[in-house]
């Protein structure tokens, strides 16, 4: 008989792992208590139909109440309609999934405006920002410049829409207002836009001198760039202390990503979202897609030992999964967020002093000062603009060994500084 929602809610975790059914071939996993015996849900449906069929594991999400859980009616109801898209198509019912999930991932794999906008508020504490900025968003800023357009495509230089860039696009909406004879409220939009784009900024989502609502009445001074806050060399080894104890009790994925960003000094936006099929391990790289990349370019990434164990460790948890860092929480989200890394550095008690962007200056500076290697070198494996345009655009492989000398020279660095992989 299948269980109802309050035995489900009643269940306890043992010492070990347990699969409950809750009828229809849809279990309840539950972890064991040193795993900390959290509860989600999974399907099992034999593919392709028969005997010659393998059982197929498809994850519904983690059971609960709130955002991106999964209560039982719920999960059964998502049950059923995988499993009649799966008999109705012949297909693997993890491809639906699969599916759906590349239909939400961005290029820029980021927040939206609109959850950008979210997420200041959220964080502000000022009354303008609780009562009135809220206002000015919702009905003033957002429908101009769109709810769903990815905040990193608002950067200054990005080009979006009929190739306006996002200081053009952020302009013309305050100088819409300075037309109907309003200028006081458009230098109060363009102030609230500011401190949005600021707060992006602070989470990782945008470059930091690519905020488009700096500057008033339409001036052309630029912001000049300041350098994400990271931390020096000899101060390293504390900080892979602190990474370890995982005091704010981050998940697996969060240290494990942050880890891989220590090794690779990647962007999050390009880091985040890797795919398991972007492992090409029988020449030891990483391809990563160009519409990833700032460049716009593809790139490779030389996989040393210490990032293939680390990679090794992952698969046992989300090598049956698309995404290397999937998402376990929410469901529609199929990685973990890009802010992700950059929290969990704030939690550690590291704002203002660390940021996974920072991490690339520490890879520029210490790979010159400490390992000895060349600055041409490093820029390259940073997927840096290195020489004339056309020289950018072809030659990635450009110098390869030298680069897969450097990462391997520069994880070992790592390690002997108190890393642990």
């Amino acid at each position: 008989m299948p269980l109802s929602d309050s035995q489900v809610k009643a269940l306890k975790a043992g010492p070990r792992k347990q699969n409950v059914s809750v009828g229809d071939s849809l279990l309840l996993v539950i972890e064991s208590e040193t795993r900390g015996g959290g509860k989600s849900f999974e399907g099992r449906l034999r593919f392709p139909p028969g005997r010659q069929g393998k059982q197929i594991p498809v994850r519904i999400g983690v059971y609960g109440k709130g955002v991106g859980k999964w209560s039982l009616r719920e999960a059964r109801e998502e049950w059923d309609r995988i499993r009649s898209w799966s008999r109705e198509n012949n297909r693997d019912p993890r491809e639906l999934k699969k599916e759906e999930q590349q239909d939400q991932v961005q290029q820029s794999s980021g927040p939206t405006f609109a959850e950008a906008c979210d997420s200041y508020l959220r964080s502000a504490k000022t009354k303008a920002s609780l009562k009135e900025y809220p206002n000015l968003l919702n009905n003033q800023v957002i429908p101009r410049l769109g709810a769903d357009t990815p905040v990193e495509h608002l950067s200054w230089d990005h080009k979006g829409p009929g190739g306006k860039k996002g200081r053009e696009r952020v302009m013309e909406v305050f100088r819409s207002k300075v037309a109907e004879g309003k200028a006081p409220q458009a230098e109060k939009l363009l102030m609230v836009m500011r401190l949005v784009f600021d707060h992006a900024i602070d989470q990782g989502w945008m470059d930091r001198d690519q905020n488009p609502a700096l500057g008033t009445k339409g001036t052309k001074t630029r912001h000049k760039a300041t350098p994400h806050p990271t931390l020096p060399w000899d101060q390293l080894p504390q900080f892979f202390v602190d990474l370890e104890k995982n005091e704010p009790n981050g998940s697996l994925l969060v240290l494990s990503a942050a880890k891989v960003s220590l090794m690779t000094f990647l962007r999050v936006g390009s880091l985040v979202p890797m795919r398991w099929e972007e492992l090409d391990e029988s020449a030891d790289l990483w391809v990563i897609p160009g519409k990833r990349m700032k460049t716009g370019h593809e790139h490779l990434v030389p996989l040393t030992d210490p990032l293939k164990e680390l990679l090794d460790s992952l698969r046992k948890f989300t090598g049956d999964e698309e995404f290397v860092f999937a998402s376990p929480w929410s469901r529609g989200t199929p990685h973990i967020n890009p802010s992700s890394i950059n929290q969990h550095f704030i939690r550690m008690g590291y704002k203002g002093v660390q940021t996974a962007h920072g991490l690339r200056r520490t890879a520029l500076t210490a790979g010159q000062d400490v390992l000895g290697f060349s600055a041409e070198i490093i820029q390259r494996q940073m997927a840096h603009a290195v020489g004339d345009k056309v020289r950018q655009a072809y030659d990635d492989s450009a110098l390869l060994d030298e680069r897969r000398k450097f990462m391997t020279a520069w994880c070992d660095a790592l390690l002997s500084q108190g890393l642990k992989v």
